[in-house]
């Protein structure tokens, strides 16, 4: 996936300022920075969901799905888990059943909560059926937007294994935003750092953790514990 200086406006504001960037087929590009630096923008202009100028090219159109960051709200209340992952499956009717219960044990939850509903499980749970949901079309990109950030630290580390997990059997090209480089490095195979709607560096997230170019990213290395880039 390309994007070619995209720019998001709104108003006069500038959220997403001329940004370039190559998201490499079946790897993990993270897109690190503070909360306002525009890499949330970013990643709902690439899914279709805001307005842009510019150019996204190398996806096909629809062929986008985001996980968002608050398992609680991403989900309706009224429908059952099987429903909710049924909104995006793209097999026969007769073989959705089958198919539904393939992805909830690709996150590792039984088939049997199929039947179960939202208030019915944990953060961890719901974020887990969220990703069987984006997965569920099929995606030629997925955007895994901040997903760990609401969920109770004891349960961070077992979600982000699971996107490692998927990452390596599906071969997944995904677009992971995140304020935290310690996760990023975890997960991803390439960083970009944004700042005030504008890409500062980017590249293999070990050389960029390690080597870091810009003050901005030495001083959001130097905030996470015990990631140095000696």
């Amino acid at each position: 996936m390309n994007i070619s200086n995209v720019t998001v406006r709104f108003g006069s504001f500038t959220a997403v300022d001329d940004v370039s960037l190559t998201v490499a087929e079946g790897h993990v590009t993270g897109l690190v920075g503070e909360s306002g630096s525009g890499k949330s923008t970013l990643a709902r202009a690439v899914a279709g969901l805001t307005p842009y100028e510019g150019t996204i090219s190398g996806i096909a159109r629809g062929r986008v799905q985001m996980i968002f960051q608050d398992p609680y709200s991403s989900l309706n209340p009224r429908m059952s888990v099987g429903d909710a992952i049924a909104e995006g499956v793209r097999v026969p009717r007769k073989e959705r059943s089958a198919e539904i219960a393939r992805l909830l044990e690709l996150v590792s939850l039984p088939a049997s909560y199929a039947t179960k509903y939202p208030s019915e499980l944990s953060g961890g749970q719901r974020q887990r059926v969220a990703v069987a949901r984006a997965l569920a079309a099929r995606p030629e990109v997925l955007i895994a937007d901040e997903i760990t950030s609401a969920l109770d630290v004891s349960v961070q580390g077992s979600v982000l294994n699971l996107m490692r997990e998927l990452r390596s059997e599906l071969g997944l090209t995904m677009l992971f935003i995140s304020h935290n480089l310690a996760v990023v490095r975890y997960v991803c195979d390439a960083v970009a750092v944004m700042r005030h709607g504008r890409l500062l560096e980017s590249g293999p997230v070990d050389e960029v953790i390690g080597a870091p170019q810009h003050p901005y990213t030495r001083a959001l290395l130097d905030a996470v514990p015990r990631l140095t880039h000696a």
